[in-house]
């Protein structure tokens, strides 16, 4: 019979203690990865969302403002030395690895004279726009060289439908799609491609470019050196709110993660010394019929093993299963199962090495007994 036998006839033996050192490590290992699964669930939400749904960074071109002072009130002044945004920026941002761009969308965008007012003129790439924007929906096509689409707003007030064309800076203008209603200054615009708005606006110089990016606030740094001659923004404000939920939420998780590693430890380190306790009267028949010290020891260490490797690995599934069936009761938000090697490794590592420490711990003393004195305990 080997050392690992004995441990584990040991364990059936003691089938309550076992069961209960069982639970503790399930419910501390579950418990934790739950709320670490729920946190980092919700930053990859965020993330997706600013990664996929619209712009998070804006470069428009940098100019030196002038401000007019009349007896120590200011009032509006004017911008003078308006940088450009020159066609060779693209690629600059292209060719930048560091950057994390997963969407660029450039404009030209001017104003021209109509017939009665004047309009405004916004010229796009549209698949690029589209991908970034996605809440855009255009009844008609996306218009082609000398073709326009315009929003709603303008559509109604002008009277315009697909089909009509629209004079713009002395030239006509076939429209070829409308613009659903966005609800912003989209409504009252008239769009098309970068030539065509190149040629009705005279502009040959971007007007601005959003950037939708993983990391906005490094990449924004990161291009305030890399185009001096822009202005570059980022905009957190819309979801600095959500950011803000999701950084308590993760560092609620993070103080609970450690309060129940200390609970756990606590309560492991007990039990563990009052089941040594009461095997002192076995550990000495142990000594007496010839097992050495570290023989001994290593029988406890390969109990506690068993039994919190076992615990990590049951209490890894119930932390990652509890948050895909209580995430739509609990946080209203749907949770998929996966596998996180990381987090797994982590979790089942340290329930096996807190194992360990106890019953190194709570051992250590009981194997170095005299064995004469041990068998007093009988």
């Amino acid at each position: 019979m080997t050392l690992t036998d004995i441990a584990i006839q040991n364990l059936r033996r003691r089938k309550g203690k076992t069961i209960f050192l069982l639970l503790t490590f399930i419910l501390v290992v579950g418990i934790t990865v739950s709320l670490n699964t729920l946190a980092k669930s919700m930053r990859d939400d965020l993330q997706k969302s600013l990664t996929q749904y619209g712009a998070n960074v804006v470069i428009t071109p940098k100019s030196e403002h002038f401000t007019l002072s009349y007896g120590g009130l200011s009032v509006s002044g004017v911008n003078y030395e308006i940088k450009r945004l020159n066609y060779d920026v693209l690629t600059k941002l292209k060719t930048s690895q560091d950057l994390a761009i997963s969407g660029i969308a450039p404009k030209i965008i001017g104003s021209v004279a109509g017939i009665n007012k004047r309009y405004l003129i916004i010229g796009v790439d549209f698949p690029s726009e589209l991908k970034m924007k996605p809440w855009w929906h255009i009844n008609g096509q996306q218009p082609g060289n000398q073709e326009v689409i315009i929003g709603s707003d303008l559509a109604r007030k002008e009277n315009l439908v697909i089909g009509s064309t629209l004079e713009l800076n002395h030239h006509n203008y076939p429209v070829v799609g409308v613009m659903q209603a966005t609800g912003g200054s989209e409504d009252n615009g008239v769009f098309t491609n970068f030539k065509t708005s190149s040629i009705i606006t005279g502009i040959d110089s971007w007007s601005m470019i959003e950037l939708n990016t993983a990391q906005p606030d490094n990449t924004a740094a990161r291009l305030s050196q890399l185009l001096p001659e822009a202005k570059v923004a980022e905009i957190s404000q819309l979801v600095q709110g959500t950011k803000e939920s999701v950084d308590r939420f993760s560092n609620f998780s993070f103080i609970a993660s450690t309060l129940l590693g200390v609970i756990g430890v606590l309560i492991v380190l007990v039990t563990t010394t009052g089941n040594i306790n009461d095997r002192i009267a076995e550990i000495g028949i142990f000594r007496a019929i010839g097992f050495r010290r570290r023989h001994i020891l290593s029988i406890l260490i390969r109990e506690i093993s068993l039994i919190s490797l076992s615990g990590g690995v049951l209490g890894y599934l119930l932390g990652e299963l509890t948050p895909t069936l209580l995430g739509p009761i609990a946080f209203h938000k749907t949770v998929t199962f996966q596998f996180h090697p990381l987090m797994a490794l982590t979790a089942i590592s340290t329930s096996v090495l807190i194992g360990i420490i106890s019953i190194v711990f709570s051992g250590k003393r009981a194997v170095e007994l005299d064995p004469l004195a041990a068998l007093s305990y009988i």
